[in-house]
């Protein structure tokens, strides 16, 4: 299916990469995206790009911890229950929140990055960001190939961002660049977080 392709094409997940630096939402939708995570995660059956888009929103007010301990909670609960396709695309999700919070090796190490009996073309896209921000470029190279090779086969709708999404899965060099920003927004985000740790601690001192 179309929505499928979306997802498990990586159109989504390249669409926040490329996002990254100006997606802004508003302050109320920010606020509301936590519960709204937990809302969609208690679903029967979960809209996993709804979901994709809630946990964008989390990212973007600085909350990816949070939304990673939502998610792992959530993962536990669908392992237990042995749904499998959820406790996959939960997984997924984590993925993303994990490398945008910065946790570059636990992300690459996830075992949904192994799982090969589900066409996704999404494993190879965040292998090869992680790749690129620990300075791994053979790894990264031959993830971006896969993922080019693997999102060719899901049926991407036309919008009109596509122009510089071809631009990131046509240019290997156009895809370190992008990552690259990604990767000094990480850190300068990180940086501010651990400086206001720090004032924190020294007011309450």
């Amino acid at each position: 299916s179309m929505s499928v392709g979306v997802l498990h094409g990586g159109k989504l997940a390249l669409e926040r990469l490329i996002d990254y630096h100006h997606a802004r939402a508003d302050e109320t939708s920010l606020a509301a995206a936590e519960i709204e995570l937990k809302d969609l995660l208690q679903e029967a059956h979960p809209d996993f790009k709804k979901l994709q888009r809630t946990v964008a929103k989390l990212e973007m007010s600085g909350k990816e911890a949070e939304a990673v301990t939502i998610l792992e909670k959530a993962l536990e609960k669908a392992q237990n229950e042995n749904k499998q396709h959820e406790a996959y695309e939960i997984q997924m999700l984590r993925e993303e929140m994990l490398i945008y919070k910065g946790d570059f090796e636990k992300a690459l190490h996830c075992k949904c990055l192994d799982e090969e009996d589900i066409s996704d073309a999404r494993r190879p896209l965040y292998k090869a960001i992680i790749n690129v921000i620990l300075e791994q470029p053979k790894e990264a190279f031959s993830n971006w190939e896969q993922f080019n090779e693997m999102q060719s086969n899901f049926l991407w709708p036309p919008d009109q961002q596509d122009a510089q999404l071809y631009e990131v899965i046509d240019d290997f060099d156009k895809f370190v660049n992008v990552v690259n920003l990604l990767k000094r927004d990480i850190q300068e985000t990180s940086k501010r977080k651990n400086n206001d740790d720090r004032a924190t601690n020294s007011c309450t001192n």
